[in-house]
């Protein structure tokens, strides 16, 4: 591996204080800055919570010396409009800040490439691309929405060492480990939605909130149900944002008997089930720009069949269930597969890891 040179330490300094948004920052991007005077670093800082000050400002108020005539390393090309908080742009021509360097730019039509345009004209030395790839990787879910307006979807997975999510009775507890059911929360913390089917929701009835990890605010669940099944004393009802995704085979009677919150989308139908792509268009409507799918093998099989998954995450335990009534981890129907001239659907490996006993594969696609 080669050595940084001195600018790309100062932005590798940034990328690492961008984390520490990881669960507070979206639907906002995780966003790091440094301000360096003299070849060294006198403020840092990150945007730490969606709606608080930005990055920019937080490493100027952390000044230890005056940012007259410092460099800026910032890991996004900085605001320059109006939002929840004033424009970034304004503060770092104020503070009299001489150089920017920036990684990525800001793919939001609304302000790319307007920044740093607005800083050489005010006078300032500008370098954008500087460690373009490792900053672009912070925020792939921000960067899909900004482009497409539709959710960026990571699809999770729990299962034994031969593919299987459940025994033929549908016991499931615990195939995963504790450290691994962690690093479940740890994703849910991470993203806008948490979706399930309604086999899920009827077999567990499970509450799909964050647990264990600390977080600005839950977020939404997603539940699908075509035909309106949902029981009114579901325990997802006990979260504060809840959307039940349906369709027009729905009993209009059903929806009126759930919590006035609960926010119904009817949806157009696909083969007797939610269109997914409808779904994740009307998601990105009301803002929610990272889904983490933790339905069943037929709801996760149906978001990465249909080509609608960015990321899969998949926690393998050293577990074999066996049998052959076990509920497979991935499931569409076969005619896909005969559909296809090469068989099954690649995806690239990102990383793999542990989480206690079981392996943690990310995956893209």
């Amino acid at each position: 591996m080669r050595e940084l040179s001195r600018t790309e330490a100062f932005m590798a300094r940034a990328v690492e204080l961008a984390g520490k948004g990881r669960y507070g920052a979206h639907p906002n991007p995780m966003v790091g800055a440094v301000i360096v005077r003299g070849g060294k670093i006198i403020g840092e800082g990150a945007h730490l919570r969606f709606g608080g000050p930005h990055a920019e400002m937080n490493a100027l108020k952390a000044c230890s010396a005056p940012a007259a005539g410092a460099a800026l390393y910032v890991t996004l090309e900085p605001c320059s409009n109006f939002g929840k908080t004033p424009p970034c742009t304004a503060a770092i021509i104020n503070a009299g800040i001489k150089s920017v360097f920036i990684g990525a730019a800001d793919p939001n039509p609304a302000n790319g490439g307007r920044a740093e345009a607005l800083l050489r004209r005010a006078g300032l030395r500008v370098k954008s691309g500087l460690m373009r790839k490792e900053c672009e990787a912070l925020n792939p879910a921000f960067n899909k929405y900004m482009r497409t307006g539709l959710p960026y979807v990571t699809v999770k997975i729990a299962q034994s060492l031969d593919g299987k999510i459940a025994d033929a009775r549908g016991r499931s507890r615990w195939i995963s480990s504790p450290q691994a059911r962690l690093e479940g929360h740890r994703l849910r913390a991470e993203a806008d939605a948490v979706l399930a089917g309604i086999g899920t929701v009827l077999a567990d009835d499970p509450r799909l909130n964050v647990r264990g990890v600390k977080i600005r605010r839950q977020p939404w669940i997603v539940a699908l149900d075509s035909s309106f099944r949902v029981p009114r004393r579901a325990r997802i009802f006990e979260n504060e944002r809840v959307i039940v995704a349906t369709t027009r085979r729905a009993s209009v009677s059903a929806m009126k008997k759930l919590p006035h919150e609960v926010k119904v989308l009817v949806l157009p139908s696909d083969r007797g089930r939610v269109s997914l792509p409808a779904l994740l268009k009307a998601l990105g409507g009301l803002g929610i720009s990272h889904v983490l799918v933790e339905g069943g093998g037929r709801v996760a099989g149906s978001f990465i069949s249909e080509g609608l998954a960015d990321r899969f995450v998949c926690f393998v335990s050293p577990l074999i269930i066996g049998g052959t009534g076990s509920k497979n981890s991935m499931v569409w129907p076969d005619s896909l597969n005969a559909a296809r001239k090469e068989l099954g659907i690649k995806a690239r490996l990102a990383s793999i890891g542990r989480a206690g006993p079981d392996l943690m594969l990310d995956l893209r696609f």
